[in-house]
């Protein structure tokens, strides 16, 4: 269904006054297709047991960044308006623990932010607090409290500088002359480069920038969190959880050193704010980037859960260790929480 049909039906449930009706249906019904002499035929199923929806985010500003855009400020401010105003935002780990219990309450959302970006303390923590809404961040430790950018802002800020009209991208010649050539063209890049080991990857990102005429800086980039900006927000009820030290792509290198990157973020998370660390977010996130013995191993470590950035809901048959993600980039605190709704009522 379209985005535009989407938001129509959204006004009209809002105008009829049937929002929370709606979300509430969406909640105890889903729609299901069956097969009727070669037709997909659409039918309501009733679900066994409430479903809950984690949504992700990663920076939060007015930058208007042309590669990596953030959510705004204002946007972030409706969505999260709309949340408070309808749905149950509860704890990640909290919400974890009811679903395996059957014990997911109506309406449930668990928020999420990737990588540890200032914008989330300057710009979402003060939103967060607001409007009182709980919220998991995942930190990349290698650059917390230290010079340094993550190797895929790296190959952003090549992106932002250089002014090559083109790109070669596995024997293609891609252009670089406008906003939507720059985007299509990363997105070339990152599909080839997350299929490689850290080592050949940092190998083609600086063969990338001399090609494209940028020097190769790896300190030149968004900024990030600081160790104290984190224990303000830890102390404020702000959750935080491991994101590896570097970013890597866990499944393009050994176990060994896999494990060693989620264990390292473990530990000096919990040694820089005195809690424990008990969720853990992939990097990338697709399927293709974990697997069953990272899995087994999160589990030794004492991980409670990990998220992927595979789209869909979580429930109580959902594996812990592969739970399911979603974004928004409405600016309409009544649209966001319709949409939230429709996408579990829809979800086929």
């Amino acid at each position: 269904m379209s985005e535009a049909l989407v938001r129509q039906l959204g006004c009209l449930t809002l105008r009829i006054g049937l929002l929370r009706l709606f979300l509430t249906f969406a909640c105890l019904f889903q729609v299901q297709k069956h097969s009727w002499h070669g037709l997909a035929v659409p039918y309501l199923r009733r679900r066994e047991n409430c479903q809950f929806q984690i949504l992700m985010y990663h920076r939060v500003n007015n930058d208007g960044d042309e590669i990596f855009e953030g959510v705004s400020t204002k946007d972030f401010a409706a969505q999260m308006e709309g949340l408070s105003r309808y749905y149950t935002v509860l704890p990640l780990e909290e919400l974890v623990d009811r679903a395996l219990l059957g014990d997911v309450p109506v309406n449930a959302v668990a928020i999420t932010f990737d990588d540890g970006y200032q914008d989330n303390y300057e710009h979402a923590f003060p939103i967060l607090k607001q409007f009182g809404i709980p919220a998991t961040i995942f930190l990349s430790t290698g650059v917390i409290g230290r010079p340094g950018i993550l190797w895929h802002d790296v190959l952003f800020e090549v992106f932002r500088k250089t002014i090559a009209t083109s790109i070669e991208v596995d024997g293609r010649s891609l252009p670089l002359c406008c906003r939507a050539d720059k985007q299509q063209a990363l997105f070339a890049v990152l599909k080839t480069i997350r299929r490689l080991s850290p080592d050949a990857r940092d190998r083609h990102i600086s063969n990338i920038a001399a090609s494209l005429g940028v020097p190769f800086n790896v300190h030149n980039g968004p900024k990030m969190l600081t160790w104290e900006q984190i224990r303000e927000m830890a102390t404020a009820g702000v959750t935080f959880g491991a994101h590896t030290v570097n970013h890597p792509i866990l499944s393009r290198m050994p176990l060994d050193k896999a494990v060693q990157e989620i264990e390292t973020s473990k530990r000096t998370i919990e040694d820089e704010i005195g809690q424990r660390v008990r969720l853990f977010a992939y990097p990338n996130g697709s399927r293709e980037d974990f697997t069953e013995a990272l899995k087994r191993s999160l589990k030794e470590m004492g991980f409670r859960c990990a998220v992927t950035t595979m789209w869909g809901l979580n429930g109580r048959g959902t594996d812990p260790f592969e739970l399911r993600r979603m974004w928004l980039w409405d600016n309409d605190a009544v649209m966001t929480a319709f949409k939230l709704g429709w996408y579990k009522f829809a979800s086929i």
